[in-house]
């Protein structure tokens, strides 16, 4: 709950420090005195938008500052401010600065945060009845996250559900479009692969092979010159039967031999004996190899030049897939995986039809399953929100939730409407186009009552929620603020005595006129300044015996009625 609040130069209110209690906190004043300046330091301590005109006129900035007692289930609320760097302990302290000039700032927990912050913490810990909240009930969002909001744990387990098989099913139509939107491209590209390996099997090239057939058909084209070159150097090195010049291997002999004969006279020569005698060797071998070559020459090639250049063309086929045999052969492994995997893809089309149709069939069964809480919660609250509005005096009002079947949204398959009439001569409308700001107040008052039987919140806050009304009905609507008050702290801004009476704490927002301007000050109004203060509100005037009277039997009244309210919960 709210324990203290502290106000600086906000609107007319120069300073005021207001402690706060458990229960119901009336706040009355005059027109003009302030009251909704009260009102505003609460919306900003909660995130609302700052407003530079609220500075009080003759000051450079405004000081809001209050302290919250954190109840022990609303852990997030704590865990946000830590979150954001400040200090939280059994009290979280919450400010916010606004300068005439320059940006706005907040702090939560001692430490400088973005406005934000004060919001989620906000929302944990004050529920808001105002103008702008009465405006969010209008919105079919905010009526659908009210409905959710009642259906408890039942609803959120189906929640859950739902969007569970919400994203599956959005995943699975996402790939089959996907794997649909391209099965045309996919096609030509299979005929491609498929084409192309047929090609590449056709003419089944080894690795290599490229390389090994130019240089065969290097051979085969000069292949007369060739065995004219080495038949030559054969002649040459080794001698023929045609030619009368002396041999290479014939010169080397005489050589080695004429140098064996010195070396053995000048043993310095004896390294080049061995060098001749091994030139010798040499030349013999080369020689025989050469006479080999001649003897075999063509043999071991395998096909004729026109055979090779046959195959060569089949391999130069190829050249669209790749530079070489090497980038052929890799295009070929490469287009096989990529074949299969395709293959694979619609084969898995038509798999997939069958898995979103299932997946259809579920979120059908999740979304149905929602909309079954959702109805049934819904006509429960429509049910006990009527008997609330009925007194308060609105007998003929009608409030109900309207969830009908609409397209799958992340939110479910419905649309959630809130639908209000006043009087039983009308069908029930849009709330947000057939209830008057008084009337949205009260609606609100009976939601929340209803609300609190089965969850409850640490703070209501009301402003003129007895707007355009009076007599019984205020008095009813003072009755049930008394009762929200047994299990929240409620604080309420009012004009109504009827609504006053049923306090634990009463404040006042009074107004003088110094040389600055207007001027306010809130305190708490205890024993007869109470009793004053409600008969000025009946008759205007404090000093009334008969209002005085009345005020006193509205005290009585109200007190009798809380004891009850205090012993039922007892109980």
């Amino acid at each position: 709950m709210i324990s203290s609040i502290g106000i600086e130069n906000l609107g007319v209110i120069t300073s005021a420090h207001i402690d706060l209690g458990p229960g119901l906190t009336a706040v009355t004043g005059e027109t003009g005195a302030g009251k909704t300046m009260f009102v505003t330091a609460l919306d900003l301590l909660t995130g609302a938008r700052a407003d530079v005109s609220a500075v009080r006129r003759d000051a450079d900035r405004a000081v809001i500052e209050g302290v919250f007692s954190l109840p022990a289930d609303r852990t997030a609320a704590a865990e946000r401010i830590i979150e954001a760097g400040g200090e939280v302990e059994d009290d979280a302290v919450l400010t916010r600065i606004l300068p005439r000039e320059g940006r706005a700032r907040a702090t939560a927990g001692g430490r400088t945060v973005p406005s934000g912050v004060l919001k989620d913490v906000g929302e944990e810990l004050v529920s808001m009845h105002g103008q702008s909240e009465q405006l969010t009930l209008r919105g079919q969002a905010q009526q659908r996250a009210l409905l959710d909001a009642l259906t408890g744990d039942e609803g959120a387990a189906a929640r859950a559900a739902y969007t569970a098989a919400f994203t599956e099913h959005r995943r699975l139509t996402e790939e089959h479009r996907r794997l649909d939107a391209t099965r045309s491209e996919r096609a030509a590209r299979m005929d491609y692969l498929r084409t192309a390996l047929e090609a590449i099997d056709t003419v089944r090239p080894n690795p290599g092979e490229d390389h090994e057939l130019s240089a065969l058909a290097a051979r085969l084209g000069a292949a007369e010159e060739l065995q004219q070159s080495a038949g030559r150097a054969h002649d040459l090195i080794m001698g023929s039967d045609w030619d009368d010049a002396v041999s290479a291997t014939a010169l080397v002999a005489q050589a080695s031999d004429a140098l064996s004969r010195a070396a053995d006279v000048d043993t310095t020569l004896a390294d080049a004996v061995r060098s001749l005698e091994d030139v010798a060797v040499r030349m013999a071998d080369a020689g025989a190899d050469l006479s080999s070559y001649l003897a075999g020459f063509g043999d071991d090639e395998g096909m004729s030049l026109d055979e090779a250049e046959a195959r060569r063309a089949e391999l130069s086929s190829l050249s669209a897939y790749g530079e070489d045999l090497a980038a052929v052969l890799e295009f070929e492994e490469q287009a096989g995986g990529e074949l299969l995997e395709l293959e694979n893809s619609e084969a898995s089309l038509g798999d997939m039809e069958a898995t979103v149709a299932a997946a259809e069939e579920r979120l059908d069964e999740a979304a149905a399953a929602l909309r079954d809480v959702r109805t049934r919660t819904g006509e429960a609250f429509s049910q006990s929100v009527g008997e609330e509005l009925a007194a308060l005096a609105m007998p003929h009002a009608s409030l109900r939730f309207a969830v009908t079947e609409a397209e799958p949204a992340a939110h479910g398959a419905d649309d959630v409407r809130l639908l209000f009439t006043s009087h039983a001569a009308a069908d029930p409308t849009d709330i947000g186009k057939s209830a008057s700001g008084g009337e949205l107040s009260r609606v609100m008052l009976a939601i929340e009552v209803v609300r609190a039987r089965t969850e409850s919140f640490p703070t209501f806050v009301f402003d003129e929620v007895d707007a355009g009304v009076g007599g019984t009905a205020a008095v009813e609507i003072g009755r049930r603020l008394a009762r929200l008050a047994t299990h929240s702290q409620v604080i309420v801004v009012t004009h109504l005595p009827q609504v006053a009476a049923w306090a634990d704490h009463h404040l006042v927002v009074r107004k003088t006129d110094e040389g600055t301007g207007a001027v306010s000050g809130v305190r708490e109004l205890g024993g007869e300044d109470r009793t004053e203060e409600l008969a000025r509100m009946l008759a205007g005037v404090a000093d009334s015996a008969s209002a005085r009277a009345h005020a006193e039997e509205l005290l009585d009244d109200a007190e009798a009625a809380k004891t009850g309210f205090r012993a039922e919960r007892v109980g």
